[in-house]
């Protein structure tokens, strides 16, 4: 019964994702504007790629909510050096070639200042931005082109860390947990998912701890069955999820369909208010540990309340799911830049100014701080929820988990 719930909420989740694209100018009450450059007083228009279709958009059908939330707060403050914040929504379609259409088209036919990355195919639109001076920040989950120096245009919001280099952070919190032996699934297509698997196999070693069975599967799929019997065979309890929630969902209802031992199932997406509407959705992912970039809101700290009441001001009352976490850091992020770029900033100053921010926090949602400047951090930093009941619940000791960087 879970198997088959968890799949129709997969079903669910990418069958809503389809809604228009919308512009900040009918919620914000911005002017309409085209900026390459901001002259001052004037808005200034960015342009936002998120995989609002396609096989990932049950990870990010909210992406715009952390983007509103933001833009909405900064322009009833008078907008950011005296711009008010102008932004375009564009489909991904979850596939590179859709990102390179996305991003040409808000380039060369809406003229943004720069671009919001919230999807899992940013690769693919990395060159042509690159070659148009596009400044882009996003939160680095897609490829390896975040860390890459050449990209002078590109701002990790939370820092650049390249998924295939291995940190403490993940073997230790399986070992905190109680977990004796790591699996792990990630996407055969996504070189930053395939990358990370390796990665937090590594990140148990470390820790001591044996590695069962890792594996990849076709983008969105939840056809996971021998996956599931292959983690029970090899003795897997701790398994790390670097997929949407379709994924997820459906492998630890497969898991719990064929009799495995779970100890920790770890999901970097899946926490928020999506998840709690469903009862299937509760009733498969009752006791699981969900990891979050920036602080949860349920650890109620001045910046998390900030950032809960700007998403109840856009209609947004439950805990923000990984879309919107990502989309308002990012946002956190272009504000820092653009506070550093001064009155009349262009692309190119703005991309020079963010490369000099070297304490950048999302405003007190990051259990750390970020250098622009720094290509090689030593330190990870990760908070974790866990599902119980009705209600994720931050865990001790956990709220965050900092590891440093392993040789």
């Amino acid at each position: 019964m879970i198997a088959v719930s968890a799949i129709a909420l997969a079903a669910t989740a990418c069958s809503s994702s389809k809604s228009s694209p919308g512009t900040a100018n009918s919620v914000a009450g911005a002017s309409q504007s085209t900026s390459a450059g901001g002259s001052s007083g004037s808005p200034i228009k960015i342009g936002v790629i998120a995989d609002l279709s396609g096989a990932a958009s049950s990870g990010f059908i909210n992406s715009e909510k952390g983007i509103k939330a933001y833009t909405v707060a900064v322009n009833a403050q008078g907008g950011i050096n005296g711009h008010k914040i102008d932004y375009v929504m564009a489909d991904s379609t979850s596939t590179p070639a859709g990102a390179l259409t996305a991003a040409q088209k808000l380039v060369q036919n809406d003229k943004v200042f720069a671009i919001i990355s919230d999807t899992s195919d940013f690769y693919g639109a990395e060159p042509f931005l690159l070659k148009e001076n596009v400044p882009v920040i996003g939160t680095g989950f897609d490829g390896p082109e975040w860390s890459d120096r050449k990209n002078t245009n590109m701002f990790n919001a939370l820092g650049y860390t390249d998924p295939s280099v291995a940190f403490t952070t993940g073997g230790d919190t399986v070992k905190k947990i109680g977990g004796t032996v790591c699996g792990a699934v990630g996407y055969l297509e996504s070189p930053s998912s395939t990358a990370s698997v390796t990665a937090f196999a590594k990140s148990c070693t470390n820790a001591g701890l044996k590695t069962g069975y890792t594996t990849g599967v076709h983008f969105g799929s939840t056809d996971v069955a021998p996956v599931a019997l292959k983690m029970k065979s090899t003795g897997v309890d701790s398994i790390f999820f670097s997929t949407v929630p379709a994924t997820g969902f459906a492998l630890a209802a497969a898991l719990r369909t064929v009799g495995a031992t779970t100890k920790a199932i770890l999901l970097p997406t899946g926490y928020g208010g999506a998840l709690l509407k469903s009862s299937a959705a509760v009733q498969a992912a009752q006791g699981f540990y969900f990891s979050s970039s920036t602080a949860p809101v349920e650890l109620n700290t001045p910046a998390t309340n900030v950032f809960k009441q700007r998403l109840v001001a856009v209609g947004e009352n439950d805990s923000p799911g990984y879309d919107e976490q990502t989309a308002y850091t990012s946002m956190t992020a272009f504000a820092a830049g653009l506070k550093a770029a001064g009155d009349n900033p262009t692309p190119a100053s703005f991309a020079a100014a963010m490369g000099k921010v070297n304490n950048f926090d999302a405003e007190g949602l990051l259990g750390y701080k970020v250098d622009f400047s720094d290509f090689a951090p030593t330190k990870n930093c990760t908070f974790y929820v866990q599902l119980e009941g009705s209600k994720f619940v931050p865990v001790d000791g956990l709220d965050p988990i900092c590891g440093t960087k392993i040789n």
